[in-house]
């Protein structure tokens, strides 16, 4: 035994040697160089102002700063526009409130009387330095802003308006908006429960932010079969916001800010069997924290 020791001591020591300095690439596999390295995100829509899109819960102090942070001042006119709630009065007093305790004084609410935008509507739109959407019901939302408000909306993005929003506020800033219903479900599901195809239920958003879907009570709410059905029906980026959250879209880049994460599905070709099934490969999956930022300036 001694002696078989001694024989493979000096070739076993060599090769623990060689193994220790061998370059970490030859080990692990290649590197990605860095072009492969860099996501793919949609380019954020050009206009000078900015979409804080919140992903609902609760609203720290601290959140709704830089919300309002975003702002040339915090005197210019803010309105806050809750006709997703099933109680518009109540949702606004609370928003409302918000922003006065961090000394705003120019703070109104307003909800459309008539299905055709009054002058009053159109004009105090495009007088405001923030417009607020309260959380509720994303369809009643969409139902209450006719055309001309819709447009009037990204025009006030365009010229440099700051366009929030929470919960169902949130779900309607992309260009397609996810519902919350299913084709396979007769009952709602926080979040699906399968993966198949023909099965999410999708609507016009805003489009204030196009090329890609935002999902809402993402990570609280384990929304990740929802997300990849819809990476899966439109093959866009999906972003899942999670709660006391704010992914913040400019002509600059994106943003994280409150207390949690912002989930980024994309990437991936797609297909679905005939038992409805559906399947995609190379998707990328990336997990923002609070504070990242890929903002160019």
């Amino acid at each position: 035994m001694k002696r078989f020791a001694k024989r493979w001591a000096g070739p076993i020591a060599a090769v623990l040697l060689w193994s220790c300095t061998e370059p970490v690439a030859e080990i692990s596999g290649r590197i990605p160089d860095e072009a492969e390295a860099e996501q793919v995100l949609p380019e954020p829509p050009a206009g000078e102002g900015a979409l804080f899109i919140i992903g609902g819960g609760k609203r720290p102090p601290a959140l709704v700063k830089s919300l309002v942070d975003l702002m040339p001042s915090n005197g210019e006119l803010i309105l806050v526009l809750p006709m997703a709630s099933s109680e518009p009065d109540t949702s606004a007093y609370y928003a409302m409130r918000q922003f006065t305790e961090l000394g705003c004084p120019n703070v109104h609410w307003l909800t459309p009387e008539t299905e055709e935008p009054t002058q009053g509507l159109l004009d105090s739109l495009r007088a405001a330095g923030l417009i607020y959407f309260t959380g509720g019901d994303q369809n009643r939302l969409m139902k209450a802003l006719s055309d001309e408000v819709r447009q009037e909306l990204s025009e006030c993005y365009r010229r440099g308006c700051v366009i929030a929003g929470t919960s169902a506020g949130a779900a309607v800033m992309s260009s397609v908006m996810i519902t919350g219903d299913q084709q396979r479900a007769q009952e709602y599901e926080s979040t699906y429960s399968r993966l198949m195809a023909e099965n999410g239920v999708y609507s016009e958003g805003l489009g204030l932010f196009p090329n890609a879907i935002i999902d809402q009570h993402f990570v609280e709410r384990s929304r990740y079969n929802r997300a990849l059905t819809a990476l899966h029906d439109h093959q866009v980026p999906v972003f899942g916001i999670g709660e006391s959250t704010a992914l913040i879209v400019s002509s600059s880049g994106y943003r994280v800010a409150g207390e949690g994460q912002v989930v980024v599905f994309s990437g991936g070709p797609a297909q679905a069997v005939s038992s409805g099934l559906i399947g995609m490969e190379n998707i990328r999956l990336d997990v923002w924290l609070p504070g990242h930022s890929t903002d160019k300036k």
